[in-house]
């Protein structure tokens, strides 16, 4: 956001896409470049300064979007081919309310496609590459959105998650990255709308601060979404006034911390220390049922998946990434029973879940338990671990965190996971930023950029 006098959005446009133009052929974050359409919005911001109106709260924020957000007069393609894509005639609903906060989108981010993998690598807009590694993965599926923001083409981006696609790439790439609870922001004109059951839009940032801000300019009741909940909303809350004195913090004894690289759990471990020197309350817990939740997740999504895009197996095997033909195949081989089954799961664990969080008011975990995998194929176990501890939060629709808490002997960025009850979200953007007033680690940026 722009503070001061001297400073423009036209400026902070043109500063990135002039980064754009220096580090995207390196990274291929990106799909599609609104160069003459950002400038010309940030010249009507401007403008409106210069006669004597504010235009908004996020007024100097430039943004980019994950591409199955609509944003007027740009195809959204939602990762696959341009043959596949569809023209955008409007903004989705939380693109128009970025736009009426003032924040100008610059670029479309690279996904993978369908949003079916954690690694970005994409066989129709190219493999998006880290950009603290260029021979590792940026994460996924909202790859493109955490390595653009993480070198610079954008203050932030908005992404979307259904099983960790904000949290795992904001972590491989130092950056901030929530995921709201179900119903907090709209899913209208996105192609998120088709698997709402688990999938929500969130922000991604260098600062939580910057995450705090937009969220809250996207945070909003949308009576023409179905999947919107009406229910209170506080903007006054979570921008790290509160402070986290008192806030009772719990660290699981089961799955969280089970098979997590050395190095990452010692600055998780770190990161909780500093968590309590802050005036948290630390102590042992046990989430319940978690073990469960990827046994019975994975069958509900990739079912889900089916019932909705199960025809595009019938296009050339070559024009699929394999990831959504494993998907898509999966979820046709779905039984009824086992749907049943765990539907019936999660109630159940959300309801012991609501229970727990009765007696803390958020745990933690590693985002990513393993060392950033490099480029190339993974194993499905791989992605599995490199999602493991993301599950909980779209199978019970509750918020979840990344921070970045630390770095790898390699240089890679570890994340800290923070988990809270369902509309709590504001409680996880206040801890966030406490904790990033007494750290360091989102101030250093990528060896790309230096």
């Amino acid at each position: 956001m722009i503070t001061t006098a001297n400073t423009s959005a036209e400026t902070a446009v043109r500063s990135n896409l002039d980064h754009i133009e220096k580090y995207e052929p390196e990274i291929t974050s990106l799909i599609t470049i609104r160069q003459e359409e950002s400038i010309a919005e940030a010249r009507r911001l401007d403008e409106q300064v210069e006669n004597g109106f504010w235009p908004g709260p996020l007024y100097g924020m430039t943004l980019t979007v994950k591409d199955n957000f609509d944003v007027a007069g740009t195809p959204t393609t939602n990762g696959t081919s341009f043959a596949y894509a569809h023209s955008a005639s409007e903004d989705c609903f939380v693109i128009d309310r970025v736009k009426e906060a003032g924040a100008v989108v610059v670029a479309k981010a690279n996904q993978s496609e369908y949003c079916q993998s954690v690694t970005n690598q994409n066989i129709h807009h190219g493999s998006c590459r880290n950009p603290w590694g260029l021979d590792r993965i940026a994460g996924g599926s909202s790859g493109g959105s955490a390595a653009g923001v993480a070198a610079g083409m954008a203050t932030a981006s908005i992404g979307s998650d259904s099983g960790g696609s904000i949290r795992i790439p904001a972590s491989l790439n130092g950056l901030v990255g929530l995921r709201p609870s179900a119903g907090r922001l709209s899913n209208r004109r996105t192609a998120s709308t088709r698997v709402a059951t688990f999938t929500v839009g969130g922000p991604l940032a260098r600062t939580a601060v910057d995450a705090a801000r937009l969220f809250h300019a996207m945070d909003a009741y949308d009576p023409a979404d179905v999947t919107s909940v009406r229910r209170r909303r506080d903007h006054t809350l979570g921008l790290g006034r509160e402070g986290i004195k008192g806030l009772r913090i719990g660290v699981p004894k089961n799955y969280f911390m089970d098979d997590v690289d050395s190095e990452i759990l010692a600055a998780v471990n770190t990161a909780i220390g500093t968590l309590s020197d802050l005036g948290a309350h630390i102590r042992e817990v046990h989430v319940p049922g978690a073990e469960q939740c990827r046994t019975h997740f994975y069958p509900m999504v990739t079912a889900n998946f089916f019932a909705l895009y199960g025809d595009y197996l019938d296009r050339p095997v070559d024009g699929l990434d394999p990831e959504v033909v494993m998907s898509l195949e999966h979820g046709r081989s779905v039984t009824a029973t086992q749907f049943a089954e765990a539907a019936m799961y999660r109630q159940l664990f959300v309801r012991n879940l609501e229970e727990f969080f009765d007696e803390v008011d958020v745990f933690v975990s590693p985002t990513v338990p393993i060392a950033t995998p490099r480029l190339g194929k993974l194993e499905h176990s791989e992605m599995m671990d490199v999602s493991r501890t993301n599950f909980v939060q779209p199978f019970a629709g509750i918020p979840g965190i990344s921070i970045p808490c630390g770095f790898r002997s390699d240089g890679m960025p570890i994340g800290l996971q923070m988990t809270a009850g369902y509309w709590m979200d504001t409680v996880l953007l206040n801890a966030a930023i406490a904790f990033q007033n007494a750290t360091s680690f989102h101030t250093h940026r990528p060896p790309l950029v230096r």
